[in-house]
């Protein structure tokens, strides 16, 4: 059975930060849309956004919007980032931020509180809508996709954007013959909120710490939520046992060793996953953002906001190209996808890489520590400069 559709119709597959930050692009140029997703679930933890992210977050229009304070609450301004070696307690590399004035800063900001802006922006535009099904399988023909739904039912749109990440049925769609199934990664990430009010004050400070182990790296930074968020990656076979060894090596490293033996049912393990670089983000009607397109390493912190980024270059695009409602979208989306295709691939190059020299172990680790405290801060920052800039 065929659910009706609008003509010009825009859907998303997914109710995630991509899908939400593109609905409110596309309606803050005048396209209506709608976000198709099972019930949404309140997002944990935080992540980190640097100069670029909320670069394109500005983009958005959330001042013109009288939303322009809403993020704040839930954003704090970080004033450093420093790597540090587990094994000697040296710092490597300091590297300023919020340093420029015409910069903008580089943050934590919690999960569910962009989200929620987000979604609370898009609603104020009154052009976004929600509705709640789970897209099974998808297909295009006459220039329309159709949308098969988990009840059998389907629904056909002009355009469908696939906001539903690396194993999500846009993704799957896009990349026809040469979709591959994510595999898990050399790697795994424990990821841990711990309350800031428990922690010891060199847990809380406001700065990213990047902690180099051999073999397993974390990182920790608070969140507007009272809290400190922790993220540690390390060999995939690594277990809670391991995660404690590894934070044991921390100056803090008795407070962090009983955080994880007590909570332990609180870590959540997840596997980093593999993924080749699509070859095109869209196939006919249909095209894929944010993770489903280009899923990050964690290592650069540039996961969300080239998901952000992907909102506001489409904006721009349009008004380059000068498209209006009721115009052909065909040829903005054809330019934009190849522009961010080429544009993400180099991003998601250098995280891999960083990664990569995160986790050496032995001797590698040794040298790996000697490089970036001679030459690793110039290196690191010259190239954080470049990705925040562009």
């Amino acid at each position: 059975m065929a659910r009706s559709s609008s003509s010009h119709s825009i859907a998303f597959a997914g109710d995630g930060i991509a899908s939400r930050a593109m609905a409110l692009a596309l309606a803050q140029m005048g396209w209506a849309s709608t976000i198709i997703a099972p019930k949404s679930k309140t997002l944990m933890g935080g992540i980190q956004l640097a100069p670029n992210g909320w670069a394109a977050l500005n983009k958005l229009g959330l001042d013109q919007l009288g939303m322009g304070d809403d993020l704040q609450p839930h954003a704090i301004p970080l004033a450093m980032m420093r790597l540090l070696s587990l094994s000697t307690g040296n710092s490597l590399v300091h590297i300023p931020l919020n340093d420029r004035a015409n910069r903008s800063p580089y943050t934590s900001m919690t999960r569910q509180g962009l989200a929620a802006t987000l979604k609370a922006a898009a609603q104020k535009t009154k052009k976004v809508t929600w509705q709640t099904g789970i897209i099974t399988a998808v297909s295009c023909q006459n220039n329309r996709a159709t949308m098969t739904f988990k009840d059998g039912q389907t629904e056909v749109v002009d355009w469908l954007i696939g906001g539903d990440g690396i194993d999500g049925v846009c993704r799957r769609y896009v990349a026809a013959d040469d979709h591959a199934a994510p595999q898990a990664y050399s790697r795994k990430a424990f990821r841990l909120v711990l309350p800031a009010k428990d922690c010891p004050h060199n847990l809380t400070a406001r700065a990213s710490n990047v902690w180099l182990g051999d073999g397993g790296h974390f990182v920790h930074y608070p969140i507007a939520t009272g809290d400190v968020n922790l993220v540690a990656v390390m060999p995939k076979a690594a277990d809670l046992d391991d995660l404690a060894r590894l934070v044991s090596q921390h100056p803090q490293g008795d407070f962090l060793v009983d955080y994880v033996t007590q909570h332990r049912d609180q870590i959540n393990q997840q596997p980093l996953y593999a993924l080749p670089q699509l070859d095109a983000m869209q196939r006919q009607r249909v095209l894929v953002i944010g993770d489903a397109a280009h899923p990050m390493p964690p290592h650069l912190a540039q996961g969300a906001g080239q998901t952000l980024i992907d909102a506001a270059s489409l904006m721009a695009t349009l008004s380059d190209m000068n498209i209006n409602p009721g115009d052909d979208l065909q040829p903005a989306f054809t330019r934009w996808a190849g522009e961010r295709n080429r544009q993400t691939r180099a991003i998601r190059l250098n995280a891999e890489r960083a990664g990569k020299i995160f986790g050496l172990d032995g001797p590698l680790a040794q040298l790996r520590n000697l490089g970036l405290a001679t030459i690793g801060g110039r290196v690191l920052t010259k190239q954080l400069e470049e990705i925040w800039s562009a």
